[in-house]
């Protein structure tokens, strides 16, 4: 590990342009991860050109907002792309077209991709990853940073409840906490909601559907958004709703996507490894025409 960090670094300290992706329909921890990574190199490299690029989630722009780069941008760059355990989830057109590309993920490493690769599936979030990085290369670590990485964290992780939280998770978020950002600004960005918020989600568990093996799910239509007047953008980050319901063990939350005519999917479990189970079913565009 330490190893794969000091090849990072030196990759970081060898590029005048650097690209910090992560993946479609971005969450906190993919921000989080890019962003937080994006500010430590300007902060600490200012000479160098640091860009982001991907687009924009406005539920999430209290973490930032991607630029729009062209193919000319990626010209002999070096790409960093967070929290993306596949290519095809990498949120730019061009980036294939870059001199060199790290991925640093804490997804299975089902589809290896880039020049140099730090997987550890073991990690709560991708932004954990980064914080081990930022700390390990004894640059400074700005409380901007700190508070970028540290969101990335708190979310993942399901403010610390979920399984991979580990001591190191706690560490490291203790180390980010010292640096000084205000964390009750982060808490309210994230969990302070509109009553048309709190309503909505009420009348989503009111249609959640248990089976006798404790397997839940919801499924949310456009029609639904529409009606409700939400975004799903924003829904999409709701997968937890279901955490916390006792007779619960495994939850699935279905989202139609209609203007890009798709179905996400989220899977999650307390107690189980999901990803073996949702390697299995056959995802893709055919499945939106069955869903119902």
């Amino acid at each position: 590990m330490r190893e794969k960090m000091d090849l990072i670094l030196a990759k970081i300290k060898e590029y005048d342009k650097i690209i910090c992706l992560r993946h479609i329909s971005p969450d906190e921890d993919a921000y989080g991860s890019s962003f937080g990574l994006a500010n430590f190199i300007k902060e600490n490299y200012p000479t160098k050109k640091v860009l982001t690029d991907g687009e924009a989630n406005d539920n999430l722009s209290f973490l930032g907002v991607p630029e729009k780069l062209t193919a000319e941008d990626y010209q002999n760059a070096l790409v960093i792309v967070t929290d993306t355990a596949n290519t095809e989830r990498i949120d730019s057109l061009y980036w294939q077209t870059s001199q060199e590309v790290i991925k640093i993920d804490h997804h299975p490493d089902d589809t290896p991709y880039g020049d140099l690769s730090w997987v550890d599936a073991k990690r709560i979030a991708a932004s954990e990853m980064v914080s081990e990085l930022v700390f390990h290369s004894k640059l400074k670590v700005s409380p901007e940073t700190a508070r970028l990485l540290y969101t990335g964290i708190i979310t993942d992780s399901n403010r610390f409840l979920f399984r991979n939280t580990t001591n190191v998770t706690l560490i490291l978020a203790s180390k980010l906490l010292a640096t000084g950002f205000d964390v009750q600004e982060i808490y309210q960005n994230l969990y302070l909601e509109s009553w048309a918020n709190v309503k909505f989600k009420n009348y989503l568990q009111n249609l959640v559907e248990i089976s006798a093996h404790g397997v839940g799910y919801i499924k949310i239509t456009d029609e639904m958004l529409q009606q409700h007047q939400m975004t799903y953008d924003l829904v999409k980050g709701w997968v937890n709703i279901l955490a916390n319901i006792k007779e619960i063990k495994i939850w699935l939350f279905f989202i139609e996507n209609k203007a890009e005519n798709f179905v996400s999917v989220s899977m999650r479990s307390r107690h189980y490894n999901v990803n073996k189970v949702a390697k299995k079913i056959p995802w893709g565009r055919a499945f939106v025409s069955k869903w119902n």
